[in-house]
């Protein structure tokens, strides 16, 4: 398995779960999605320059979206 996939989005139960748990926390599958894919990006670096920026984009356009 690539070092790079997150196993519970990886695989249609955890998918499933995951979309759920979303919904009921009123949270978008597709920001969920965007916000772990950026910390997976920065998996293995010793500096996760821009990470909190990346978080405070994201964060902001759900604040705007609700």
């Amino acid at each position: 398995m690539p070092r790079n996939v997150v196993v519970l989005l990886d695989n249609k139960d955890g998918r499933s779960m995951i979309k759920r748990a979303c919904k009921e926390n009123g949270l978008m599958f597709a920001e969920f999605e965007e916000l772990v894919q950026s910390e997976v990006e920065q998996t293995g670096k010793q500096r996760r320059a821009g990470l909190w920026d990346s978080f405070d984009d994201i964060l902001d356009r759900i604040q705007v979206d609700e």
